[in-house]
């Protein structure tokens, strides 16, 4: 049990690496940043380097620029300024796509855009090589003073800033291959199996552990929550939970002696005032109750246990799986509009959407409870419902695809996919009811009669297969 606890930390702060990582992968400032500040580090040791090996050793060497200390200042500026003019293309490239991928494919897409490395990775180079010909050109000293002219410094700058010019070609080959709608759904969908395997990776590796085997004397959920009253925890503003900690909601339970139950979950959008957590008094072998006044417990539980909440404008797929799924259905919904009218985009969405949901069904929608070392309850967690998922999966792009028999059969086909890794008869229950759906949509919609016949024999077909193991 003690081990189980160990693990538990350690899980969490995984959950709260995952949304730093998440924060920074999609700004542009980040890799830019971290290039300006090694830049830097290699001005330093270019010169540590020319005060080590005497310019007469270099002197005829054609790999080596030679020249008083003033011109090789001179040519850094010169280079510095021929990066930052080139820049401007640079950006340029950088927004160009940014408009069209908002445009056709939605601007939930744009996060993956911004987070990708190439692109980051060409701008930091230019940032970057900036840096380092400016801050090479200010250590350079005056030609009074120098005893011998840092040609090495120099000639790393040159090559540098050849490197730099070089990274535009790849940058406009990525951005040539990655506006392509399957490079895109490919993106979302490798993001949808990270944060579903992230969080199944969580759930095992963690002190979740089902609720049928707590320590002696510890609540249950039940007990937990047959308590008078739970004191609720209530938001001062409005915006959407982009990140729950549970590390240091745990921490708080145990130091406290509570049970928390999170009402709300990650993805949700809250009002001022609305209540996101209930806390209980733990109880247990001389752990301490909670104050009775109630505006103690505003003043000073409320507090705390907020600090656990992260909102924003805009939902993140840190610990959102239905975010992940938004974003590939849609790209869906989009590419079936009239004025796109892309079925093979929606198709491939609906591959990734398939992959997704089943890893998501292999691992069961209930969210495990957390126990602290000595097996009490400490958190509740609001699980998320797998038919949640499989409707913001497929209700939409059935709508827009109602006269469209070709996505509606392979709507089929995925959802059948998902029915073979997913072996709980509930699964199949809420399976079942997306075929009922679709078989309704296609007689909604403006199909021939040969497609209709088509769809309710196959949706007839699945529903005879999986009608045994649903019951």
């Amino acid at each position: 049990m003690r081990n189980h606890a160990m693990k538990t930390k350690h899980s969490v702060r995984t959950v709260t690496a995952r949304y730093t990582w998440d924060r920074l992968k999609v700004s542009f400032w980040f890799a830019p940043l971290v290039m300006s500040l090694g830049a830097i580090v290699l001005v330093w040791v270019m010169n540590w380097l020319d005060r080590r090996i005497p310019n007469e050793l270099l002197q005829n060497s054609n790999l080596v620029l030679s020249a008083s200390a003033d011109q090789l200042r001179s040519i850094l500026v010169g280079m510095a300024t021929s990066i930052l003019a080139t820049a401007g293309v640079v950006f340029t490239l950088l927004t160009l796509p940014l408009s069209t991928v908002a445009a056709q494919y939605g601007s939930r897409l744009l996060r993956l855009f911004l987070g990708d490395r190439i692109t980051q990775f060409v701008l930091g180079m230019f940032v970057g090589t900036f840096v380092y010909c400016i801050t090479a050109a200010t250590s350079i000293p005056t030609a009074e003073a120098a005893l011998e002219a840092p040609q090495i410094l120099v000639t790393i700058g040159l090559l540098l800033m050849m490197a730099t010019f070089g990274s535009l070609i790849l940058l406009v080959q990525h951005i040539s291959t990655m506006l392509q709608a399957p490079q895109i759904a490919a993106a979302a969908g490798e993001e949808l199996l990270e944060v579903v395997q992230s969080e199944i990776l969580d759930d095992a590796s963690g002190d979740a552990r089902p609720t049928g085997q707590p320590a002696p004397g510890a609540p249950t959920v039940q007990n937990a929550m047959a308590e008078s009253q739970g004191y609720p925890v209530r938001v001062p503003g409005s915006g959407y939970i982009q990140f729950i900690d549970p590390e240091y909601m745990l921490t708080l339970a145990q130091a406290k002696n509570l049970v928390i139950r999170l009402l709300r979950k990650p993805g949700d959008f809250v009002w001022p005032g609305e209540v996101v957590a209930l806390i209980w008094p733990g109880g247990g072998k001389g752990g301490p109750r909670l104050p009775e006044k109630p505006g103690q417990i505003d003043q000073e539980m409320d507090k705390q246990i907020r600090r656990a909440f992260r909102f924003g404008k805009q939902r993140t797929p840190t610990q959102d799986v239905e975010y992940a799924v938004n974003q590939l259905v849609e790209m869906a919904v989009r590419a079936m509009s009239p004025a796109i009218n892309d079925p093979f985009t929606a198709m491939t969405c609906l591959d990734y959407l398939g992959n997704g949901l089943a890893l998501f069904a292999q691992k069961g929608e209930e969210m495990p409870n957390i126990y602290d070392r000595d097996g009490r309850l400490r958190l509740v967690f609001e699980p998320v419902p797998f038919e949640l998922l499989l409707n913001a999966a497929f209700a939409m792009l059935r709508h827009a695809s109602c006269d469209n028999a070709s996505i509606l059969l392979y709507m089929l086909e995925v959802i059948e996919a998902i029915g073979q890794e997913a072996k709980a008869p509930e699964i199949h229950q809420q399976l079942l009811r997306q075929i009922s759906l679709i078989q309704a949509e296609s007689l909604a919609g403006a199909l021939i009669e040969q497609d209709r016949q088509l769809i309710q024999r196959r949706a007839e077909a699945m529903q005879m297969k999986w009608a045994a193991t649903s019951v």
